[in-house]
Parts: C-alpha cells; sequence; structure tokens
C-alpha cells in the first residue's frame, strides 16, 4: 500500500494514457469486481480521475490486492501499453526493501555441490538485492550450425528467457549464433564489467557432457564459461550470486514426433546419456555459484520445435509465478525438476533436471 501511495503522482502520470485498458486488465485480474468495474467506466470523470479512483480503491481493499495491483503493473503487455511503468514499477524498483518481485531477493544458495533432494537440512546463505538494474543477463541462443542439426524452437527459448529477466529487472543480452571464439571473446568482456548485485548467464545449444558447442562446432568447455566469473578474474561479482542454465544434451534425437528433439549431436533411434553429468565439472572454490542443468545421465534434454525446451519454457513460467511471492530460487528450481520430471516425450522419454551450489561461508577466502 505503501508503495502505491509513494508513488500515486507518477502511476497517474502513467496510466492516464489509457485508464480503460487498466480497468479491463485490473477487473480481469479479479482486483475488483464486476460492479466495481462497472462503475468506473460509467463515471464520467476525466482520465485522470479515473485513474486515481482506480487507485483509491486498490489501497482500499488492502495489502494484498496492492501487491497483486504492483505485480500486474511489471506485466510485459502492460509496460509495452504504458513506457514509463518500466522504471517506476520494474521488479528491481519494487523490490528495493521488499521480498518481492525479484529473482533473488532473499536468494539461497546450498551450501554443498549436491543434488536439491539432498539438501533439506543444510545452512542457507541469503542474498539480498537492492540495485537497479539487478545486474546482467547475458543469453547465448546457438540455433544454426555449420555442420550440426539446425535447433528449431531455440528462439522460443531464447525470447522467453529475455523477457523474464528484464521483468525482473535485469539489463538482458542475446547474443545468437556466436561460434565458440566470440562465446569465449563475450565472456571475457562481460567479466570485466562492473557488476551490480548479480549475474545470470544461460546457454542454449548443442551440448555433450564436457560443455556446448559454438555456431562453428568448437566445443566451449562448462570450465571456460564459468571461471571468468570466479574472484579472481571478477572481482566486481565476489561475494555476489552466479547463476548459470544450461540447456543442451548429448543423446540421440528422440523418433516419434516430428516437432521434438533432443539437443544433442549423436544419431541412432533411442535416448542416449545428456549432456553434463553431476561430476562433468567443479564449481570455483571462491563461492556463490549456482549452476542448473537440463539433464542429469540417462535423460535426453527435449525441446520442442514450436514451443521451445521443457526446462527453459518451465524454468521461465516457475519465474513468472514464483517472484512476486518472494520465493528463493532453490524451491523454484525444485518446482521446475518436478514439473519438468513430470512429463513423458515420444517413445516414453523423459528428463530430470539437476543443479548445483555453491555458496559464500565464512571461512571463504
Amino acid at each position: 500500500m505503501q508503495e502505491i501511495r509513494k508513488r500515486k503522482i507518477p502511476l497517474t502520470e502513467a496510466l492516464m494514457s489509457d485508464p480503460d485498458y487498466i480497468l479491463q486488465h485490473v477487473q480481469q485480474g479479479a482486483l475488483i469486481t464486476l460492479r466495481e468495474y462497472s462503475n468506473m467506466r460509467s463515471i464520467q470523470r476525466s482520465n485522470e480521475g479515473r485513474v486515481i479512483d482506480l487507485l483509491d480503491k486498490v489501497m482500499d481493499k488492502g495489502e494484498d490486492t496492492c501487491q497483486r495491483f504492483l505485480t500486474l503493473l511489471q506485466e510485459p503487455e502492460v509496460q509495452d501499453t504504458f513506457p514509463p511503468l518500466k522504471k517506476l514499477c520494474s521488479a528491481a524498483a519494487l523490490g528495493t526493501g521488499s521480498t518481492t518481485s525479484t529473482l533473488i531477493l532473499s536468494e539461497k544458495f546450498n551450501s554443498k555441490d549436491i543434488p536439491i533432494q539432498e539438501t533439506q537440512n543444510t545452512e542457507l546463505s541469503e542474498y539480498r538485492m537492492t540495485s537497479v538494474p539487478r545486474g546482467q543477463c547475458l543469453i547465448f541462443n546457438n540455433e544454426h550450425f555449420k555442420n550440426l542439426n539446425e535447433r528449431k524452437g531455440s528462439s522460443q527459448d531464447a525470447e522467453a528467457l529475455r523477457q523474464v529477466f528484464d521483468w525482473l529487472g535485469f539489463s538482458v543480452s542475446v547474443l545468437t549464433d556466436q561460434t565458440a571464439g566470440q562465446m569465449r571473446a563475450a565472456l571475457r568482456r562481460f567479466s570485466c564489467t562492473d557488476h551490480d548485485d548479480c549475474f545470470v548467464c544461460c546457454a542454449l545449444s548443442h551440448g555433450t557432457e564436457q560443455g556446448v558447442y559454438g555456431q562453428d562446432g568448437e566445443l566451449v568447455p562448462i570450465q571456460d564459461i564459468l571461471s571468468p566469473f570466479n574472484g579472481a578474474s571478477c572481482p566486481s561479482l565476489v561475494d555476489k550470486p552466479k547463476v548459470f542454465f544450461f540447456q543442451a544434451c548429448q543423446g540421440a534425437r528422440v523418433q516419434g514426433a516430428v516437432t521434438v528433439q533432443a539437443d544433442c549431436i549423436a544419431g541412432g533411434t533411442h535416448p542416449e546419456t545428456d549432456a553434463f553429468p553431476v561430476h562433468s565439472y567443479t564449481l570455483p572454490v571462491d563461492s556463490d555459484f549456482l549452476v542448473g542443468m537440463a539433464t542429469v545421465q540417462e535423460c535426453v534434454s527435449i525441446r520442442n520445435r514450436v514451443s521451445g525446451s521443457w526446462y527453459i519454457q518451465s524454468l521461465c513460467h516457475q519465474l513468472r509465478e514464483a517472484c512476486p511471492r518472494g520465493e528463493d530460487i532453490l524451491t523454484i528450481l525444485t518446482r521446475v525438476n518436478q514439473e519438468v520430471s513430470e512429463r513423458e516425450g515420444p517413445c516414453g522419454a523423459r528428463m530430470a533436471p539437476s543443479w548445483s551450489s555453491r555458496p559464500l561461508t565464512p571461512d571463504s577466502p
């Protein structure tokens, strides 16, 4: 309620260009009743007056309705209609000093490099984020290759990631069809940046258990992606969370449906071992890394040619659902793991995402 009251004048100025649009969205979101909506539409008032009435009505309904209203103002289609909201009501701006509407306001990283189901009794550390923007988000989207199959549907994943991290207050960069050399150069460039409170990197490509492929078919080891952001190489990210998501596998293409592919390079008719087994890379010892993988051993990483991959689409969906509730990233990833593992593809193919992390501890160097 205080957030709306403090921003009442700029909110009014931002929304008065089309009060009918925001009224309709507020009613569709069940923040006001249909009768209240009809009454507010029928009153002969200026655009400014109608927005003021709406804000007063929302505040009268209490804190829960106010939080839902602020979440609504962060939706991409609403911010596209009212561009001033992108700065005024971004997830980052509204998240300052609160526990809602951001990726890592009370971010919790596990203290051991082990799967989530084994960490229920582990003490957790928190990272609180206040910078605007929240941080940098780098997305590699390798869809077309010189000698490998086209990864149809990957652009849907890249766009979903771009939208959700932009919504969360990150400055997002999408690099498409990068060679291995270009990927390494981009990683070096970003490691030299004066970072804010967090860094996120997403790699969408073909891969093996050792790494991911550039557009030219050259492998970029996972370690080469992580190491530029350790304490020695990137001092501005010391004590700050560094989050990596990988969508790739080494299994064979899934047969039986023309709209489904596996992110692999091997031939064959049955799924094989996926990329990135749990022990195929080592997290930097200087802490604060979280790495999310689309697969573990014995699973395939499935990507729909039309709608994108199971893992990335689930991740983006869960971030949008859970961040406004103030949930931490590990809770979100647990839900992603459950949602993806319950799906079944052609020939009975399944996926089992995984993650590992290493937090900063008092004894860390």
